[in-house]
């Protein structure tokens, strides 16, 4: 019989805080992407939107359900401190807590082992480490923001979003939530999370960002 783990057991979010460390262009995008696709997938099944917590907020009301990590994977010190800062004070025992890692190289071993650290300080927080998405773009994905979501260039990354929207959806860990979808876990590594790559060779990719990016700063 599968074991089941206290992230597995699904659970409406009703509230959800969206955490960028640091606060960057490329974090940002993707919270964003995140949080636009949350927003459609509620409105298509009808659904309550989880409402995003007040980061500024400096009350009770500031402790959230669910928790979203925005996060390079070269994780400092300083880094790991604010992360732990966010984790007690946005969240309670039981918060469920998902990450969306920007990788800066196009694979996924330094995200891995931040997922690792991450998963531990979540119980030591006695929170629950849900999984979450490692973006293997290297640095200036932000550029993409005007680009098709299910285009070439976005695709990869969408999909494995699209994941992550599926297990906040459900409350419950990424893995789980592809099992209870009738998806395929399978793509789900060891520490929950699920990795995306670019859809083109990587010299091609980092062609591609430095002129989307040069156009968008032609146009600031």
């Amino acid at each position: 019989m599968e074991t089941i783990t206290r992230g597995d057991v699904p659970k409406t979010l009703h509230t959800i805080a969206y955490i960028s460390i640091p606060d960057s262009a490329d974090l940002g995008f993707l919270l964003w992407d995140l949080q636009d696709a949350i927003a459609a997938y509620a409105r298509f099944s009808g659904t309550v939107l989880p409402r995003p917590v007040d980061l500024k907020a400096n009350d009770a009301g500031s402790v959230a359900d669910g928790i979203v990590l925005a996060i390079e994977d070269v994780a400092d010190d300083e880094t790991l401190t604010a992360i732990e800062q966010a984790l007690e004070r946005f969240g309670s025992t039981g918060t469920h807590v998902y990450a969306v890692i920007r990788a800066a190289q196009q694979d996924a071993e330094q995200a891995r082992g931040t997922a690792v650290r991450l998963h531990k300080a979540c119980e030591r927080h006695d929170q629950l480490w849900c999984g979450g998405v490692a973006i293997c773009a290297g640095s200036g994905i932000a550029a993409l923001r005007h680009s098709p979501r299910m285009g070439l260039l976005r695709r990869p990354f969408s999909e494995a979003m699209d994941k992550l929207v599926g297990a906040v959806r459900m409350g419950c860990s990424v893995e789980h939530a592809q099992r209870l979808g009738g998806g395929n876990a399978a793509n789900v590594d060891a520490d929950g999370m699920v990795c995306a790559e670019p859809a083109v060779p990587a010299p091609v990719w980092r062609g591609v960002l430095k002129h989307l990016g040069a156009h968008t700063q032609t146009k600031i």
